[in-house]
């Protein structure tokens, strides 16, 4: 049969290429559209994360910042992080933020510590199953279930999984060594090893006032072990580290350190 001089089946055919071309062309207005809503969500992403992420740089590096450009940034830290994507450089950043404001709060002893502290830990928790690879937050992780809930020992699971992945990190370990030492007598032998381990490290890398601060502090217990483990840090450090110690009154003996005055405070 044909119609106007064409066959029924060159008519069907000439019917579907033009159905299949004005397919394709709304297929490109919408990948088209799809894009640009795709470009305008990332633009918008990029416009609330970056401050975010700068901030939590200057805070980790200890500058200091006025509590109210923290507590200005908290509608911001709730909408990151109910955004649908996973962004693990941002959401680190909210949780490095919400502690930076528990810590204030602690020291400022306002009535809400409870409920920041739980706030962190949903923040760490939230960040950690995006990105699971982070040794900072697991020492925060590991320090907030025990501020909550008390020690319990399946909590050093998250210290060993910060020691695993970040274990040369100077920033990380000068929290976390004060936090294993304060428990060290509940540690497995493995932790109580990096432990030790870690504060030869640090104190090899020249955070010499920090680990004598470290020392006087959570480590005083198990000051002969820790001692006993520098044998092997720089001469340098070592005579600072002892000094230090000295003058703070400390009268302790350092490994392979002889000070011609053993009290320079007098």
């Amino acid at each position: 049969m044909k119609a106007n001089g064409l066959s029924s089946d060159s008519l069907s055919a000439r019917v579907a290429v033009k159905l299949g071309l004005d397919a394709a062309r709304l297929f490109g207005v919408a990948l088209g559209c799809a894009a640009i809503a795709w470009g305008a969500y990332t633009c918008s992403n990029f416009w609330r994360h970056t401050p975010i992420e700068r901030i939590a740089g200057h805070v980790i590096a200890g500058d200091p910042f006025k509590t109210r450009q923290l507590t200005d940034l908290s509608p911001t830290l709730d909408m990151v992080e109910h955004e649908p994507l996973c962004s693990p450089d941002t959401l680190h950043s909210v949780a490095v933020l919400r502690l930076r404001l528990l810590e204030i709060a602690m020291d400022e002893g306002e009535g809400s510590i409870d409920a920041q502290m739980q706030t962190v830990r949903d923040s760490v928790r939230r960040s950690l199953a995006c990105s699971p690879a982070d040794p900072f937050l697991w020492t925060v992780l590991y320090w907030v279930e025990t501020a909550q809930n008390g020690f319990r020992p399946d909590y050093l699971a998250y210290l060993r999984l910060s020691y695993l992945l970040g274990p040369n990190e100077g920033w990380v370990a000068l929290k976390r060594n004060p936090l294993t030492l304060a428990v060290f007598s509940r540690l497995p032998p493995d932790l109580a090893e990096m432990t030790v381990a870690e504060f030869a490290s640090l104190l090899n890398s020249g955070f010499d006032s920090e680990t004598a601060e470290i020392l006087e502090g959570p480590g005083w217990k198990v000051r002969d072990r820790l001692l006993s483990g520098l044998k092997d840090v720089r001469e340098s450090h070592r005579q600072i580290f002892a000094k230090i110690l000295y003058r703070n009154g400390y009268n302790v003996s350092v490994p392979g350190v002889k000070l011609s005055d053993p009290r320079p405070w007098d």
